[in-house]
């Protein structure tokens, strides 16, 4: 019945996607995070759900209203770089023979990504207000806030000793995946539901938000645990009520380390101590290891999933791996991008998110100013939370290629993009109103 369900609502949808590109790119969104094909037991298990939201849509975009002049700003433009600069480095490292054992990873990483970003240059592109920029957002709350309700049920019952995991065989599967995207949906859930004028949305919103603290804890990851702190302090720092939040932010710390589980305490005790386990000594080996291969590569890398080729990996390794391991992943974002994509993209992946944080800042200093454009305040704030929670986790987790990142990326553009239509309206409307009044500006005097 799931699967008969499934297929419904996703063919159902095709002719949507055709008609109405934004409500494509919110169903791309919900496919993405909610995975619901993996709640299926049988043919809708894997059924193309995103291909068949992805291409109507794109079809859809090309005859729709759209903003091009929003895929010519300073953020547009980094990110088309960054997809070329993926493209090079993979064409480039298929020429190297020393390169031929992680080429199929590579080719299914390229294929990956730009799935990714062709929707987000659609996305980018055709959310051009606010509503649809909050419909998109609160689809992106909701898919990996129901998730997180999920994972909280499930950890409830377990007494907290089992993991909690995303969908499987999804990007969020991994548990360290899924406590990175939570914590990135985190901001979102608690500015979305300030202005959420609805009561049972602003309920829903506020339970997503408890439970996806709750599930990132018992993802067990250490670098969401990190992220966590960082993305709680800094909606605290945003919120209305600074003091309430620090003591609420102060006791939940409390509870944590007084009611949690002695499997999560165990492991959490060693990350806090100092005391390296085997795998936080596998990512030291890592990072070392990427930063020797850098050093003979550093303008291309190695093209994606560098570090995982066995070869590479056991010929610039200066230490030995924990027992049982013969390579590993990069486990940090910097080193992934440092591996795969040489100093090149690691600078312009960095230029890209400096970009973002500079437009933010400009967006809610300058609507403060303007009463009729307070919510891009909330808007600028939930954005760069997410990003930060992003650049902090992402420091001791190898996902580059998430999803979550590159929306928020696109959020931004959309942000710039409104707000410079608002200034534009609001002083237009200013200079009605002198008209009104009969001002005029001084003029010089004539000699």
């Amino acid at each position: 019945m799931r699967d008969l369900l499934l297929i419904i609502i996703i063919v159902g949808s095709v002719p949507v996607c055709l008609i109405s590109p934004f409500y494509g790119v919110m169903m791309w969104y919900w496919v993405s995070y909610f995975n619901p094909h993996r709640f299926t037991w049988s043919y809708g298990y894997d059924f193309p759900v995103a291909l068949l939201v992805a291409v109507p849509t794109l079809i859809g975009t090309v005859f729709a209203q759209k903003s091009i002049r929003s895929l010519f700003m300073r953020e547009s433009i980094l990110l088309i770089c960054i997809w070329a600069w993926y493209a090079f480095t993979y064409i480039h490292a298929q020429e190297i023979p020393f390169f031929t054992l992680h080429m199929p990873d590579a080719k299914y990483e390229i294929n990956h990504i730009s799935k990714i970003l062709l929707m987000t240059l659609v996305m980018i592109a055709v959310i051009t207000t606010r509503v649809k920029l909050r419909g998109v957002m609160l689809v992106t709350a909701l898919s990996l806030g129901l998730l997180a309700v999920k994972g909280m049920l499930f950890g409830l019952r377990t007494g907290g000793e089992s993991r909690v995991w995303g969908p499987p065989d999804s990007f969020l599967a991994d548990n360290n995946a899924f406590g990175l995207a939570l914590n990135m949906c985190l901001p979102l859930l608690f500015f979305l539901a300030q202005d959420e004028k609805n009561k049972w949305l602003k309920l829903l919103l506020r339970v997503c938000f408890a439970a996806s603290i709750l599930s990132v804890i018992l993802t067990y990851s250490r670098g969401g645990l990190l992220g966590l702190g960082v993305v709680l302090a800094a909606i605290t720092l945003k919120s209305r009520h600074r003091l309430i939040g620090g003591v609420l932010l102060t006791a939940s710390i409390f509870v944590v380390f007084t009611l949690a589980p002695s499997a999560w305490m165990s492991r959490m005790s060693q990350f806090m101590s100092g005391d390296l386990d085997a795998s936080a000594n596998q990512r030291l080996v890592a990072w070392e290891t990427a930063w020797q291969f850098a050093k003979d590569y550093p303008v291309t890398g190695g093209g994606f999933d560098t570090l995982p080729d066995v070869n590479v990996f056991q010929h610039y390794q200066l230490k030995p791996l924990p027992l049982g391991y013969t390579s590993t992943g990069p486990h940090s974002i910097y080193f992934q991008l440092l591996s795969d994509q040489g100093f090149v993209g690691l600078g312009l992946f960095l230029l890209l998110i400096a970009s973002c944080f500079w437009t933010l800042w400009r967006i809610r200093r300058t609507a403060r100013i303007l009463g009729s454009s307070q919510w891009l305040v909330n808007y600028a704030n939930m954005v760069e939370i997410a990003i930060l929670g992003f650049m902090v986790s992402g420091a001791f987790l190898g996902f580059l290629y998430l999803d979550v990142i590159y929306q928020m990326i696109a959020s931004v553009v959309v942000l710039k993009t409104i707000f410079q239509k608002e200034v534009t309206a609001h002083l237009g409307k200013l200079e009605e109103e002198r008209s009104a009044v009969g001002y005029s500006e001084p003029q010089p005097a004539l000699a």
